[in-house]
């Protein structure tokens, strides 16, 4: 059973989608698209889900293909209203109000910054946000995605924030993502890790990428001189690369719209 992503190039050469109960990091260069593909794949497949009609324009039609019942958003620095805000700049009024549809958001954000420099009253003007029980981050993230990550497409927002935090051993971080991976297996779910390249050491973001069953890149191309390009390549991911490697892919030319979100406009080939 494969989920589309719902970027109709990348999916056309995939077989339709990646393998239902994949985790797959999205590791991008700040600005270079992992946010908006993950953005647009969950608001598509939403199109998708509620409009038959237009279903045949951003999903293949094979027998394998699954189309998740909504999204789960978990987001560690980030408050529901600068996610669902950062949506609306993105898209269109179309795309973003099915970003929105079927969607539930867990912000951890209260307890990411407990016991930081960072102010309370910037992080929530409820005090029962304020006075809850602290609880285990990782913990947390594992009793969510128990609870509500199958047959829903997962956000998770950011990987880079639980790598960092000084409250989360980075051994306790990878075996609970080695865990995911097999937990995933038993879902109807493709579960997306967001994280910003350039901040962890080699050894740390390798560990990490051999943690996952697959890893996307983005990436941008040129300098402050010349005209910049993002370009999206595959590093590794099961059940995907055979077909990758038939079609001779190098590398994805990418762009961004707010009428079709994150877009493959041009395929790269191996000489």
């Amino acid at each position: 059973m494969r989920i589309p992503t719902s970027v109709a190039a990348f999916d056309v050469i995939v077989n339709g989608g990646v393998p239902a109960g994949s985790v797959v990091i999205l590791a991008g260069e700040p600005g270079a698209g992992n946010l908006e593909f993950s953005f647009t794949s969950a608001a598509k497949l939403s199109l998708a889900r509620r409009d038959k009609e237009f279903r045949r324009f951003l999903v293949m039609d094979l027998e394998d293909i699954y189309l998740p019942h909504g999204t789960l958003y978990v987001t560690f620095s980030k408050g529901r209203d600068e996610i669902l805000r950062a949506v609306n700049l993105t898209f269109n009024r179309d795309l973003a109000d099915a970003f929105s549809d079927n969607l539930l958001i867990e912000d951890l954000s209260i307890d990411y910054f407990r016991n930081s420099i960072v102010p309370r009253k910037w992080l929530s003007s409820e005090p029962k946000d304020l006075l809850r029980k602290k609880e285990d981050m990782l913990q947390q993230f594992v009793s969510i995605m128990d609870e509500k990550a199958n047959e829903r497409i997962v956000i998770v927002d950011s990987l880079t924030d639980l790598a960092t935090s000084p409250r989360i051993k980075f051994e306790d971080l990878v075996d609970v993502i080695k865990g995911l991976r097999k937990a995933a297996k038993r879902w109807n779910t493709v579960i997306y890790l967001l994280l910003t390249t350039g901040i962890l050491d080699r050894r740390e973001e390798n560990l990490l990428f051999d943690s996952v069953d697959g890893v996307i890149v983005f990436e941008w191309q040129g300098s402050h001189y010349s005209k910049r390009f993002r370009y999206m390549y595959v590093l590794k991911f099961v059940g995907l690369m055979s077909s990758l490697e038939e079609e001779r892919i190098a590398r994805f030319n990418t762009t961004l719209n707010r009428q079709n979100g994150f877009v493959v406009v041009n395929t790269e080939k191996i000489r």
